[in-house]
């Protein structure tokens, strides 16, 4: 009986542990109304050691004939740990962005990301209209 009251305890416990990651969301680019999902990925890399800088870096292509309207990001790492965002090539209308994500002082980086794109013609047009024929 007194065992399975300190597994009851031991049980409730556990559970109510506080919640030990973070997750950080990062947006860039312009949606559009006709914005579709063109290329997405996900990946999850333990740390070997959780004060070195640890590095990912991901290349989003559109399908032929589109271009990246926008990319959106969500990176998770602990809740003591870092996690940076910067796109190192690449912009909004461009056939291929490679973004990059740095977390330090965590013991793993999970991150998922989708990007969004627009027809090249398309976004053509909107770009015209909107810089006033430039």
């Amino acid at each position: 009986m007194l065992g399975k009251i300190i597994l009851v305890v031991m049980a409730v416990g556990v559970t109510s542990l506080p919640q030990t990651h973070e997750t950080k969301k990062f947006r860039v680019g312009i949606e559009y109304d006709h914005s579709l999902p063109m290329v997405g990925g996900s990946d999850r890399y333990r740390h070997r050691n959780n004060y070195d800088p640890f590095f990912v870096t991901v290349t989003a292509t559109a399908k032929k004939n589109y271009v990246i309207s926008y990319l959106e990001v969500s990176a998770t790492v602990d809740t003591s740990g870092e996690v940076d965002f910067c796109v190192t090539s690449g912009s909004t209308g461009s056939r291929s962005m490679v973004f990059r994500l740095a977390s330090n002082r965590s013991e793993f980086l999970s991150y998922s990301y989708l990007a969004y794109g627009i027809r090249e013609d398309e976004y053509k047009k909107v770009t015209a209209v909107s810089c006033g024929g430039c």
